[in-house]
């Protein structure tokens, strides 16, 4: 399978919505928010997003404070972390300062990616901490994790306030399909197969791939672009709710 990133529409939102943070016209609303079931894309999004733009990206813990936060932060930053909390915070907000200030001066984009952010919007003092640091160096901080992120920031006005804008990954429409299967697939795929793929993954980008690896290795020994009657009694993917393996019928 070929290693390249496929910009799909779930991408197009992502990046629509960073553009909107970016545009905000109050300039403390730095916080943009990306959710969605596990499986549509949003971690390999977020890390393509990170690492085009040269961005931190960090992974949060479920037993994160604010102190580990602001640990983990300082060394995604390489800077090693001074020894108190209130030291950690000053170093943070000069560090994020300064990156920003360059990011600034050459037209480039720059931001704070928080991913599994789950595991920090149901604590106020971590997301207080990330607020306060927004507040004085206007670096936007994007907030990565499942389907209750939108909801749990309700519970802290002073934070969702500062929401300019909310993002849902969404399932893959039938031409999301066909695009990873063109950038992702080293092997012709029929149209046929592409349309049976998609309806067997449910739209998640997760079983496109899994199904994209099952193509592959028939049409390796077919040498030629792959049918659906080629696949017959062929597994194709695991089903995420039964865990059962998904084979090909054709019709």
């Amino acid at each position: 399978m070929k290693n390249e990133f496929v910009v799909i529409s779930n991408v197009q939102r992502f990046l629509s919505g960073y553009e909107r943070v970016e545009k905000r016209a109050a300039i403390e609303k730095c916080f943009m928010v990306v959710e969605g079931e596990p499986g549509r894309g949003k971690t390999s999004t977020a890390e393509w997003f990170a690492i085009q733009n040269d961005l931190p990206i960090i992974r949060a813990k479920r037993e994160w404070n604010s102190r580990w936060m602001l640990e983990d932060i300082l060394d995604c930053l390489g800077s090693e972390p001074d020894r108190t909390f209130k030291e950690m915070y000053r170093q943070a907000v000069r560090v994020l300062a300064g990156r920003a200030e360059s990011a600034r001066a050459a037209s480039v984009p720059y931001a704070v990616v928080i991913d599994e952010a789950d595991h920090i919007v149901t604590s106020q003092k971590m997301m207080e901490t990330l607020r306060d640091i927004t507040d004085q160096v206007e670096v936007p901080v994007i907030l990565v994790g499942m389907g209750r992120l939108i909801k749990a920031l309700t519970r802290y006005k002073q934070i969702s306030s500062r929401v300019s804008a909310e993002v849902t990954f969404l399932g893959l429409t039938a031409d999301d399909t066909r695009r990873l299967i063109a950038g992702r697939s080293e092997i012709e795929v029929a149209d046929d197969l592409s349309i049976h793929l998609h309806k067997a993954s449910n739209g998640y980008a997760r079983e496109v791939l899994e199904g994209i690896g099952s193509i592959e290795r028939v049409g390796r020994r077919l040498g030629r672009a792959v049918t659906l009657a080629d696949m017959e009694g062929q597994v194709l993917l695991t089903d995420r709710v039964t865990g059962k393996s998904v084979t090909v019928r054709a019709e």
